[in-house]
């Protein structure tokens, strides 16, 4: 594995032929994180106003054009080659409802950033998690009351038509809420996009953890891998197209397969092919601006579908993930309107082996809710300045008893007329109204606060167990940064 990465980096660094001045490469601007999510929420709404070709939905953003401000962290563009920035947020987060006491946690991140040569940047951050350590399905170490870890550590280089990151990093396919990947996994491995013309093909590579328990056997502690590749088009200024595929795959010592590192190879034939039981996953992607302020966009994840009906197998239910949304944006009023439905049906991400389940440490690899569940949700966004904006969400939630981690206990095989209703078991619904700001009121403080009402029927799946129940979130943090000089 080490070897591998280390030809993959030589091998980006010789595609300096690619071109691309200096002032081109700028240090990713991270995602999954609340104070650098405003700044994506803020250019989804400049892309929503333009027709711009910028591939959107390649996640962290490189080359991001000077007039999309990144706010507080606008200074990393102009970092020099002797020149490196040291930052760090100091937060406290608050969450309470009925049901669950409410408790101030805190959260520190520190990290830097720099820029040493041409084309080339670095970054690094740790953080100190409370909430995190008094999760009870945390099975780290702890500190003083604190979990904590490294959740971004890589070298990024960038040039006109070709990106590559090393390390540890997070980033979307996609729709910002990605189901293929999404911002919340930090994925240790390597990924790159080539842009030729009018296509772009990108790739990803990780090493995927485990919380298997038990004694560091062979058995008990099998290699787990991803491997993703997804090809996009701009038809036109109007109209972009994805088609990706991803694969989990993995064993005891088992090592990383040479054809699951091809970019062009189509990987759920290969691995029929080879006779290996591994999890594949086929989908695409678009978005459609008809008209400057309008997009619609979707995304369809297949994991799994029957076409035969020829025997008890044939009735697996279909496994998929999508979503389909609507987006309006008014550069003159300043409001943006977000109507978006997501479905991921029971067994989605699941699989028979527990090594092949869609998952990292901390839950699906991509932005979704586990499966077995429905959710629409509708945003009403007013922005009060340029990195900060008040939301009223309306939602309607419809959750299942199925669960990414359940075993594996094909019932269709027991009967012959077999049919699961969608979402499963006692179904629990909820109904929310919130009201919320979020964004930076100063270059130094970030806050995102929500406070709500939800009515839930069948609350934890206890049938006729009906509650009301009022939350407040609020998560408040200080940004501090100093640039220092290596002369």
């Amino acid at each position: 594995m080490q070897k591998t990465l280390r030809t993959f980096f030589i091998l980006g660094l010789m595609f300096q032929g690619f071109g691309g001045s200096p002032t081109d490469a700028q240090p990713p601007l991270p995602v999954g994180q609340r104070e650098y999510d405003i700044i994506y929420d803020r250019l989804e709404h400049d892309e929503v106003l333009s027709r711009s070709r910028f591939d959107f939905q390649l996640g962290p953003y490189t080359r991001v054009d000077s007039s999309h401000t990144a706010g507080p962290f606008d200074n990393r563009r102009n970092l020099g080659p002797t020149q490196f920035q040291i930052f760090g947020f100091a937060a406290e987060s608050f969450k309470s409802t009925p049901d669950a006491r409410g408790r101030m946690y805190a959260l520190g991140r520190a990290g830097a950033v720099g820029q040493p040569f041409n084309h080339l940047s670095v970054m690094g951050q740790f953080y100190l998690d409370e909430r995190k350590a008094h999760d009870p399905n945390y099975a780290g170490k702890k500190w003083r009351g604190f979990a904590g870890d490294i959740d971004l550590a890589f070298v990024h280089y960038s040039s006109n038509r070709f990106d590559f990151t090393v390390g540890r990093f997070s980033s979307f396919w996609g729709v910002r809420r990605s189901l293929v990947l999404g911002s919340s996994a930090h994925l240790d491995g390597f990924g790159y996009t080539l842009n030729w013309g009018k296509l772009s093909i990108s790739y990803r590579f990780a090493k995927l953890g485990d919380r298997m328990t038990g004694t560091d056997t062979l058995s008990q502690w099998p290699n787990r891998y991803f491997a993703a590749h997804r090809f996009d088009v701009q038809v036109s200024d109007a109209v972009r197209v994805g088609l990706f595929e991803s694969v989990v795959f993995g064993g005891p010592g088992r090592s990383p397969d040479v054809f699951y590192l091809n970019p062009i190879i189509f990987y759920h034939g290969t691995q029929l092919n080879e006779n290996v039981d591994d999890n594949t996953f086929v989908g695409v992607d678009f978005t459609y601006k008809p008209t400057n302020g309008l997009k619609l966009y979707g995304q369809l994840l297949i994991d799994d579908i029957q076409l035969d009906k020829k025997s008890r197998g044939d009735h697996e239910p279909a496994q998929y993930g999508l979503i389909t949304g609507l987006y309006t944006a008014s550069g003159s009023r300043g409001f943006d309107t977000r109507t978006e439905y997501t479905r991921v049906t029971d067994w989605t991400f699941n699989q028979i082996l527990p090594r092949n389940r869609y998952t990292d440490h901390d839950g699906p690899i991509g932005d979704a809710s586990g499966n077995d569940y429905d959710r629409l949700t509708f945003d009403l966004i007013r922005w009060l300045k340029r990195e900060m904006s008040g939301t009223l969400r309306l939602s309607y939630l419809r959750r299942g008893e199925g669960r990414i981690n359940a075993p594996w206990t094909s019932p269709w095989l027991n009967s012959p007329d077999y049919h699961q209703p969608f979402p499963s078991g006692v179904v629990e619904k909820t109904a929310s109204v919130a009201l919320g700001v979020k964004g930076f009121a100063t270059p130094a403080l970030f806050a995102e606060c929500q406070a709500g009402v939800s009515r839930v029927v069948n609350y934890n799946h206890h049938a006729g167990d009906n509650r009301t129940l009022p939350f407040i979130d609020c998560y408040i943090s200080v940004y501090l940064s100093h640039i220092l000089n290596l002369d």
